[in-house]
C-alpha cells in the first residue's frame, strides 16, 4: 500500500492500515465515480472521489459533529449549501442530502419537506423543499406555507409557458402540413400526430370523407359526418364552444 496522508485540510486524519482504504472509518464503494464512502458506525457521512477527501469527513465529524461533515460532503455530491439568505440542512448520508427532504416517487414534484412528521410541501426542486424545511424551522409554519405558495405560482407559469410554447409548436407543424388554424372565423382544434391533423375528426373508414366523435370512456360518440375536412373540423370546434358555454 502507497505512504498514507496523515493530515488534509488542517486535520489530522484516522488511520487504519489493514482496512481496503488506510483511513479508519472510510469504505471503497466499488463505484467508478463517488468511490469512497465516509461512515461513523452505521451513520453515513458522504460519498467522494478519493480517500482522502473522505478521509477528512470522517475527521470532521469526529471532531465537531454532523453539520462539519456534511458541509465538507456536500460540494462532493454537488448540493447547495444556502439559497434564498438560508443556511440548508445538510444530512449527507440521505436519499436528498438535504435534512427534512424526502423522495416521493413522483414526476411531477418528487421532493417532499417534512417536518414534525407532517408534510409541509411538494417541490419539483430538491433545493425549494430544502428552503421550505429551513423556512419552517427558522420562522414558523406560515414562512414555510408563503415559500410554497409561490413555488407554486412559479411551476404554474413554467406550466403555461411550456403550454404555450407547444401550442406554437403545433400550430407551425400545421402550418407546414397545410392546415388551416381558423375556419369561418372559429379557432379549429389541431392534433398534428392525428392522420387528419385536426382533434375530434377521423377519417370514415366507410368510404371517402370524414366523420367527427368525441372519445368519452373509451368509446366514440359521433357528432356528424362530412365530405369536407374543414366542415368536420368547424363542427368539432363549435361543439366544444357550446359546451364551454354551457360550462361557464
Amino acid at each position: 500500500m502507497a505512504a498514507l496522508q496523515k493530515e488534509a485540510e488542517g486535520m489530522e486524519l484516522h488511520l487504519c492500515p489493514t482496512s481496503q482504504s488506510g483511513y479508519k472509518g472510510v469504505w471503497n464503494t466499488g463505484k467508478k465515480n463517488l468511490r469512497y464512502e465516509a461512515a461513523a458506525g452505521s451513520h453515513r457521512l458522504g460519498r467522494f472521489e478519493t480517500a482522502v477527501d473522505a478521509a477528512v469527513c470522517y475527521a470532521k465529524y469526529t471532531a465537531s459533529g454532523a453539520e462539519a461533515a456534511s458541509k465538507w460532503a456536500a460540494p462532493a455530491a454537488g448540493l447547495v449549501t444556502e439559497a434564498e439568505g438560508l443556511r440548508l440542512h445538510l444530512a449527507a448520508g440521505t436519499a436528498t442530502g438535504y435534512a427534512g427532504v424526502w423522495t416521493t416517487g413522483k414526476v411531477a414534484r418528487p421532493f417532499e419537506a417534512v417536518a414534525g412528521g407532517k408534510r409541509i410541501g411538494r417541490f419539483a426542486s430538491v433545493v425549494d423543499a430544502a428552503v421550505c424545511y429551513a423556512r419552517h424551522l427558522e420562522s414558523g409554519p406560515a414562512a414555510a406555507r408563503e415559500w410554497l405558495a409561490a413555488c407554486d405560482a412559479k411551476s404554474a407559469e413554467a406550466q403555461r409557458a411550456d403550454s404555450d410554447r407547444k401550442r406554437e409548436e403545433a400550430v407551425a407543424s400545421c402550418a407546414g402540413k397545410g392546415l388551416q388554424t381558423e375556419y369561418k372565423g372559429v379557432q379549429l382544434h389541431l392534433a398534428p400526430g392525428s392522420k387528419t391533423g385536426y382533434a375530434g375528426v377521423w377519417l370514415n373508414g366507410r368510404g371517402s370523407g370524414y366523420r367527427v366523435a368525441l372519445e368519452q370512456n373509451g368509446s366514440r360518440r359521433d357528432l356528424g359526418r362530412f365530405n369536407d375536412v374543414l366542415e368536420a373540423a368547424l363542427a368539432y370546434a363549435q361543439y366544444e364552444r357550446s359546451e364551454e358555454g354551457q360550462g361557464s
